[in-house]
Parts: structure tokens; sequence; C-alpha cells
């Protein structure tokens, strides 16, 4: 018999950390955002004003899924409303369950919060991967338990594809404009010294020497993280220091899981800028770009350069920039990826209806399912400059080198903070 243990206790969560663990290497598309200790650093720097609503569905006394929930008030136009989603606040694309049983596993979640005492006024599933691994699962679920649902569009984000081009042939599909601003500043950092690049390397936690690159993470801090107005480092409207003491403290479990990466761009022997990203089976996720006060910003564009070279040298599938900003990414991206929402609207909630009219109002069509996108299709151009329309906004008005320079000067002593993982001071090379 199939049943739903839910957990509404953070502390609690360790009780299951084996069994979400084992589950976890059987998710398609899985990321570090699907993990507990993800979701443990999470909910202490934001789930403050949330409830936590973990879902383990079970089989006999075996669990087979996880669905991660959360609470959230959220305010709209209409005043504040408690909305059932999943725990990500824009520190990545996609998210879903946990488990090898996608559908079973929804399916006996949803039956389980419909039964359930209704402690929100809408449920907004969004970053859902339906063209991907998801196909539908998600909105099946909430038909079989008779929830009214309502499927759209959540964001169209641009993506740069490493995974079909040389560098000439992405170079060439670049605009002559990109083509120049990357030209000129490769030029304006060779005229401050020599340019050495480097991306950390997945190292086995257990191996003697191993280095999770805290030395590194000191002087990425330290970067200057505006571009304009605009910040960019991913998940919402917090404030930059609450977004760095959150990737602070996942830095550590996410390098022990090998999912964590930092960038870096030296020009004459001084680090200038970072990308501090996590890895995944599609490739890296970044969620955050700085570069050094004194620094020009066209070293932003010289790192981006030799991210994307590194990337296509290692076969990486794709780097996905969209999270810091579409300013920062759009002269890069090739692609753009769709991730969709799931929602529904209770008739006994007045404020949940409203919603549901102005989501309706501004709904946009969504294209058939089913038929196989052929590489003409897939917004994938390597031949020819693609012409990419800005990323779209939500449609509702509820927001929420290999080594180091071995003659690198910037040793500099690290913060005191956290010194889980930390080895004594060394460059890898």
């Amino acid at each position: 018999m199939i049943t739903v243990a839910e957990i509404n206790d953070i502390d609690r969560l360790d009780h299951f950390r084996l069994a979400w663990r084992a589950l976890l290497g059987k998710t398609k598309g899985a990321t570090f955002a699907h993990s507990p200790e993800w979701l443990e650093h999470y909910w202490n720097h934001f789930g403050h004003n949330q409830r936590l609503r973990i879902l383990f569905v079970t089989l006999g006394n075996k669990i087979i899924g996880i669905v991660p929930l959360v609470v959230k008030p959220v305010a709209t136009k209409i005043g504040t409303v408690r909305v059932l989603t999943y725990p990500l606040d824009g520190w990545g694309t996609f998210y879903g369950q946990i488990g090898s049983n996608p559908a079973a596993t929804m399916v006996t979640a949803m039956r389980h919060v419909h039964a359930s005492r209704r402690d929100w006024d809408l449920i907004d599933l969004r970053y859902i991967d339906q063209e991907g691994h998801d196909r539908q699962r998600t909105l099946n679920s909430f038909k079989s338990v008779g929830f009214q649902s309502n499927q759209s569009v959540w964001q169209k984000s641009p993506l740069i594809n490493t995974s079909e081009a040389n560098w000439e042939d992405y170079l060439a599909s670049r605009t002559d404009k990109t083509q120049q601003q990357i030209a000129k500043a490769d030029q304006l950092s060779r005229k401050q010294g020599p340019i050495a690049f480097y991306r950390s390397r997945l190292e086995d936690p257990s191996a003697p020497g191993w280095n999770p690159r805290w030395d590194l993470w000191a002087e990425f801090q330290r970067m200057n993280f505006l571009d304009g107005n605009q910040l960019n480092i991913a998940g919402g409207h917090f404030s930059q220091n609450k977004k760095l003491s959150f990737l602070h403290d996942i830095h550590g479990p996410a390098v022990r899981s090998g999912t964590a990466r930092i960038d870096a761009l030296f020009v004459n022997h001084s680090l200038v800028a970072c990308a501090y990203g996590l890895q995944h089976g599609s490739g890296t996720d970044y969620l955050a770009v700085g570069r050094r006060d004194t620094a020009p910003r066209e070293v932003i564009t010289t790192l981006i350069t030799r991210m994307v070279q590194q990337s296509i040298q290692d076969g990486e599938p794709s780097l996905n920039l969209g999270l810091v900003g579409n300013r920062l990414s759009g002269m890069w991206s090739n692609q753009l990826q769709t991730s969709y929402r799931c929602s529904h609207f209770p008739i006994t909630a007045p404020r949940s209806q409203l919603l549901r009219m102005n989501r309706w109002i501004q709904k946009p069509a969504l294209q058939p399912m089913g038929k196989k996108k052929s590489k003409a299709d897939s917004g994938i151009n390597v031949s020819s400059a693609p012409k990419l329309t800005p990323p779209e906004k939500p449609d509702s008005c509820i927001e929420i080198a290999d080594d180091a320079p071995q003659d690198w000067s910037g040793q500099h002593k690290v913060r005191s903070g956290s010194t889980e993982d930390r080895p004594r001071f060394r460059i890898v090379g």
C-alpha cells in the first residue's frame, strides 16, 4: 500500500537523510538543489516566514519518492496569499519530485495534499521541466485528484549550448557587436599583463590533500557583483549579504557532492573576476558573477569567454548564466530553455479565483506537446547569429586552464566563519 509521511520540522530531516540520498541518485535531472543539504540551508536562511511540508511517499516500509514543498506568503496586487510551492526561489531553472517513480510519487503526494487540511490559498508548482523529465506528470497528478489545474509557461531563460560547436563556430554565431566586445575585452586585459584562467577541479573528499578551495571563496566574496543597477547573484530580491551567506553555507556540502564550481580569471598574477556555479548532468547553473572593484567591467567578458572555451573543450553540454541576470547572459546565449508552472485555484478561496482570472487574461498560447523538436526547431544555431527575444517574465503578478597560477599573490587569510572542510591554504597546480 502506498502512503505518505509528512514532516514539518527541518530537524527531523536527519532520520530520512540516507533514504533521500539513495533516491537522489535515481532522480532524472537531479541537481544539488534536490539534496537534503540544500533544503536545510535554504530553510535556515529563507524559511522564517514559511511552513515546511516534505512529503515522503512510501510503499510498504520503503520510501519510493519525495516531494519537498513549502507554504510561503506571497504579496500580490490583491493582498498576501499563501502559496504551496517548491523551495527554489530563483536559485535554479528546474525542480520537481525526487526518486525513480515520478508518476506514482506525484499522484500520491497530490492525493495527500487534497485530503489534508488546507493551509494554502493556491498551489503553484513552478520550475517544471515539462519538455524534459516531467512530461505532464505533474499536470496529470493534479487532474487525478480533482484539482482544477492551470498550466502555463513560468520562465523562458537564456542558455549557452556548448555541446554542438567548437569555439570558432560558436564565436562566428555571435553578432558583430558581440565579437567586437569580446576582442576589445581580451585586448584590454592583455595590456594589463598575462592572462590565466582557473576552473576548480572535482576531487574525491576522501583523497589526501583534498581542497574545497576556501581560499578562492574568500576572494570571491569580496568581489563587486553589481552591473549597473543589477546584482549578478541569483535568488530573488534578498540583499547581497544574505545571498552570499547562503552560498557560503552551501559551498562545503556542494563541494563534497561534486557539484560546486569556481571559475577564476587572473590578470598579471592577480585574481580579477570570479564566477560561482553548481554543476549537474546537463551543465552548470551559475549563481553569481563578480569582479574586483579596481578591475574594468571588460574582465567579466574575458572571464565568460574563457568559461565558454573551457566548457567546449571539456565537452560540457551547457552553461546557464540566465539565473544571474538577462543583461549578463544575453550576448552569449544561443538557446532558450522553458520551465512551466502547474497551478490549482480552490473555488472556496476568493483571492485565489481573482488571481486565476488575472492569469487567464495574461496566459500565452502553449505549443502542442508530443512533437520532438528537430535541431532546426530547437533554438540552437551555431552557423548564424540567433535572434533571441528577451526572456519572458512569469505571466502572473505572483512573484515572489586547470591550475591556478603558482605565483598568484592573493594568498590572503580566510575570513573567520564556518571552518567546515577548511584545510590549510594550498594552491593546486
